[in-house]
């Protein structure tokens, strides 16, 4: 995840930017209630019992998820976004592994396995993920119901592809397709299912999701049994704190002759490397989690205690890497083995080396302060900063700085509405410990008290002589003898 304080939280956004807000969230309501209208007609006579076919697939995916109760439509910002809301993966911006195992009741096991790649603003995301319930220790029996072999197993498998892509930085779209499978001893069966999905996140701190599923209403022959996968929909909402200190989402549910059921959930982060999680699920229970974040890796746990399953765990490990918004910034010139900068003659600049993606961004700050945590100088600007940065090691009002140690931020802010961070610190310094002396010697003229002899090599210029006028004779005047 990228880091940052939004200097845009505080602000209104302008009227264009409004403008595409209102439009993404009219799309999305539209959406929500065209879903709704044209796929449960019957939602008045809808039943509160699950028992169809893929009901399975309301395990959920992901430990984080589900320890938020499965309330997840509207967040969707992990691999297992695969699972609950395709069109989010349009925003995510690294590569991420997930793997996620749940054991349950009467030796059944879930296993879920994702991996989703990010293609940059304008290509969208794609996805891939396999969602494996297995049950062993079942008999073979004939028609008779005597034994007629040895143990079997008992398994129901999805094998999903899908696509997000970004419009307006402002909303997403997704499709996804599905191979389904299914296994019971030697009997098996597949069918293909399609799927849309649509994300949103118009205001900062506010998303919504909805994900419509098995548009195609696929149908799953095993033996002679058919099993017809009914259209079910999530739609969510959530809120996210400045700096995800906090997130608290809600989805709404509902399938095809079931009644609508909500789910909700929080997520805290009191530290980086710490998110503690609560929420209320499918079937009315409390779930708990807890996840660890140590570097590219972030470990899940999640809890609940269920009435027909009893108390289950869950645990997913997610790694992650390449980030496609990272920048990197660093300043050169330092000395071997050291963090200083050595400032030599009339050398008055510091040069930062910079790597920016060739993304469409919408500003770029570089701050730098002082050992005491003061801003000395703020660079700014809204285009691309090119391969380096300049700073004339003067201060906002143009005086230069003093030796010593600097820190600086660099940020950079993406049209797409990601903002990556790096922070770094060096030292301004001289070569020797201590400021070499200048010695200025100055001329005054002969005989001023307190005056230097003069300087050999350049003589005082004497005043040219004045030369006085000859005297003249007059008519009324007679030399004497």
């Amino acid at each position: 995840m990228i880091k940052t304080d939004n200097p845009k939280s505080l602000t209104l956004p302008s009227a264009k930017r409004r403008g595409k807000i209102l439009l993404s969230l009219a799309s999305l309501l539209i959406s929500f209630g065209l879903f709704f209208s044209v796929f449960f007609p019957n939602f008045a006579r809808a039943d509160t019992s699950f028992g169809q076919a893929g009901d399975f697939l309301r395990y959920g995916a992901g430990a984080r998820a589900l320890g938020m109760g499965g309330a997840f439509t509207a967040v969707a910002d992990d691999a297992s976004a695969e699972y609950w809301n395709p069109a989010a993966l349009a925003f995510m911006d690294e590569f991420q592994f997930q793997t996620m195992y749940a054991p349950y009741e009467f030796g059944t096991k879930l296993y879920y396995t994702s991996f989703v790649a990010p293609l940059g603003p304008r290509w969208g995301a794609l996805g891939v993920s396999d969602f494996l319930l297995r049950s062993d220790g079942f008999q073979r029996r004939d028609n008779l119901n005597f034994v007629s072999g040895g143990e079997g197993d008992v398994t129901q498998n999805v094998i999903s592809l899908s696509y997000g892509r970004s419009f307006y930085d402002l909303w997403s779209a997704g499709a996804r397709v599905r191979l389904l499978q299914q296994k019971v001893l030697s009997d098996s069966g597949s069918a293909m299912a399609l799927d849309l999905s649509a994300y949103t996140r118009p205001w900062n701190g506010l998303s919504a999701g909805v994900a419509l599923n098995n548009l195609n209403e696929p149908t799953l022959t095993l033996g002679e049994d058919p099993d017809e996968y009914k259209q079910s929909g999530r739609f969510g909402l959530a809120y996210h704190a400045p700096r995800e200190r906090f997130i608290v989402s809600l989805d709404a549910n509902k399938t095809v002759q079931q009644s609508l059921y909500f789910v909700g959930g929080m997520e805290y982060n009191p530290l980086s490397l710490l998110s503690l999680r609560a929420g209320w699920d499918q079937n009315q229970d409390v779930t708990m989690g807890v996840g660890v974040n140590f570097r590219s890796f972030l470990f899940d746990y999640a809890f609940s205690n269920q009435e027909n399953l009893g108390a289950t765990n869950k645990v997913s490990l997610t790694f992650r890497w390449g980030n496609i918004y990272r920048a990197n910034i660093s300043p050169v010139g330092l000395a071997p083995n050291s963090d200083s900068i050595y400032i030599e003659g009339l050398r008055n600049e510091v040069r930062f080396k910079v790597d920016v993606p060739q993304f469409k961004i919408t500003h770029w700050t570089l701050i730098v302060k002082d050992e005491d945590g003061r801003v000395v100088r703020t660079l700014s600007e809204q285009y691309h900063p090119g391969a380096a940065i300049l700073w004339d090691m003067t201060d906002e009002n143009g005086r230069p700085v003093k030796r010593g140690v600097y820190h600086y931020r660099f940020a950079v802010e993406y049209k797409a509405g990601r903002i990556w961070e790096e922070n770094g610190k060096f030292r301004l310094d001289y070569k020797s410990n201590s400021v070499p002396d200048v010695e200025i010697r100055m001329r005054a003229p002969e005989g001023l008290e307190g005056a230097e002899p003069s300087i050999p090599n350049a003589p005082l210029v004497p005043p040219a002589p004045v030369s006085e006028p000859a005297p003249t004779g007059g008519s009324g005047e007679k030399a004497g003898n």
